[in-house]
């Protein structure tokens, strides 16, 4: 269940959200996704579920098909407000728009979930996985990122996760086994050091061919 009490509840604004991606080092973490798991080329059709303000634009090629979907109405506004000629944004549950039979959502060549599902309880999750998997075309991909607790991690680290305005940070068994049910096809890889602060990160790609990126960073 997702945490809005005291400051948190800030972040339900696009401005404050904003602020605290930039310091925490989101655009770095961008990059890196897009250089080593998300490789979305011209033309691509793209689903991102949870786009937030859309910020993840920046570092797309602009010739694709792009279409966001985000529950927060503010969140939406901005990203219509500052992308709005790059591509297409929904307000709404993308587990509930599933039964809508909107074309926009179907045969895309990627699936993206950025920083989401941790916010989720895992009948929500499993809800939000079958969306996806519904949505991609036959050789598509869904790749997620998480934050995930270690076995083995700093008590600062792991203090600082817990405190997540997302109140389902998982193991990466856990993350496993949820997404396993829905994609029995799905890799994981633990990355460090996305983020400025001590965060610990895992991607999680879903779909057929072998993956392609980095094991850790």
């Amino acid at each position: 269940m997702q945490d809005d009490t005291g400051l948190k509840r800030l972040l339900g604004f696009s401005w404050a959200y904003e602020r605290l991606q930039d310091v925490a080092g989101a655009a770095h973490m961008r990059r890196w996704l897009a250089r080593e798991y998300w490789r979305v080329r011209p033309g691509m059709r793209v689903i991102d579920i949870g786009c937030g303000p859309g910020s993840i634009l920046d570092g797309l090629p602009r010739d694709i098909h792009y279409v966001g979907i985000d529950l927060s109405e503010s969140y939406i506004r901005a990203a219509r407000s500052n992308y709005g000629d790059r591509g297409e944004f929904i307000a709404g549950d993308a587990a509930q728009l599933q039964a809508s039979a909107d074309p926009r959502l179907r045969d895309a060549d990627l699936v993206l979930c950025t920083g989401l599902l941790h916010h989720l309880e895992d009948a929500q999750v499993d809800s939000l996985l079958r969306f996806a998997r519904d949505a991609l075309a036959p050789p598509g991909r869904l790749v997620c990122l998480e934050p995930t607790f270690l076995v083995h991690q700093s008590r600062f680290s792991r203090w600082l996760m817990a405190q997540d305005r997302g109140g389902n940070v998982r193991s990466e068994f856990a993350w496993r086994e949820l997404v396993r049910s829905v994609f029995p096809r799905c890799d994981t890889f633990i990355a460090t050091h996305l983020y400025r602060i001590p965060y610990i990160h895992i991607v999680i790609e879903c779909g057929p061919g072998a993956p392609q990126g980095a094991h850790s960073t």
